[in-house]
């Protein structure tokens, strides 16, 4: 990691969209955040469905998440400002 720019430029360069601007905890992949836009259009937003749906995934595959809320902030707060900017 370069020193000489942020986590989320550093994050976006290799098409990851940061939750937060300082010190993300989390980073979703482009293609998925618009997966999931594409997917709004034709369904009510309901991304608190859409993370328990995957931290069921997830945790069928042997991967545990701390909390579920934790999951559904930081992935709604990247969605938001995916779709802001």
């Amino acid at each position: 990691a370069c020193a000489c720019s942020s986590a989320p430029s550093q994050l976006m360069s290799m098409g990851l969209f940061a939750c937060a601007p300082i010190a993300p905890s989390l980073a979703v992949d482009l293609r998925v955040l618009q997966f999931i836009k594409t997917l709004f259009v034709r369904l009510t937003p309901n991304t608190t469905a859409w993370c328990e749906a995957l931290a069921v995934f997830l945790q069928e595959r042997g991967y545990s998440l701390t909390t579920q809320d934790n999951l559904r902030r930081r992935f709604s707060n990247a969605y938001h400002w995916y779709c802001e900017l």
